[in-house]
């Protein structure tokens, strides 16, 4: 009887993540304008069985917490034997605002207001474009 071939790892930069496992990595999203880096939690789950990828995120606004504490039952129930694709959970997008309870960023941009972004942006532009292509 032939094997049934398993369908390919999710790749996410330079982490590779097999099917039925999760992963967890820090996406740097942004350098505030001292250099330091920026960086969210990156929750992979890829399913054992082929299927679409889905992105959940919460926290977009600093200041609204109940997506995170969503975001992460969600992650906590799925099944990876059962899934089909792959999800990609970001609890804090904006952990700027999350750790100062505020809705903005340093440069004061409510970042929901700037999507799609830009890379040579503002603090919120960087981010914005960096979460939507990644």
């Amino acid at each position: 009887m032939a094997k049934k071939a398993q369908h390919a790892p999710f790749e996410f930069g330079e982490l590779t993540v097999q099917p039925g496992q999760r992963a967890n990595c820090e996406l740097e999203i942004a350098r505030l304008y001292t250099h330091s880096p920026l960086s969210v939690s990156v929750e992979i789950l890829h399913g054992k069985k082929p299927g679409p990828v889905l992105l959940v995120n919460a926290a977009i606004h600093g200041d609204e917490l109940n997506g995170v504490e969503i975001t992460r039952q969600v992650i906590d129930k799925i099944d990876l034997n059962k899934l089909h694709g792959t999800v990609v959970a970001v609890p804090v997008v904006n952990v700027f605002g999350f750790i100062h309870k505020s809705r903005y960023l340093p440069d004061r941009r409510d970042l929901n207001r700037c999507f799609p972004g830009s890379e040579r942006g503002s603090i919120a532009g960087r981010m914005a474009t960096t979460i939507s292509t990644r």
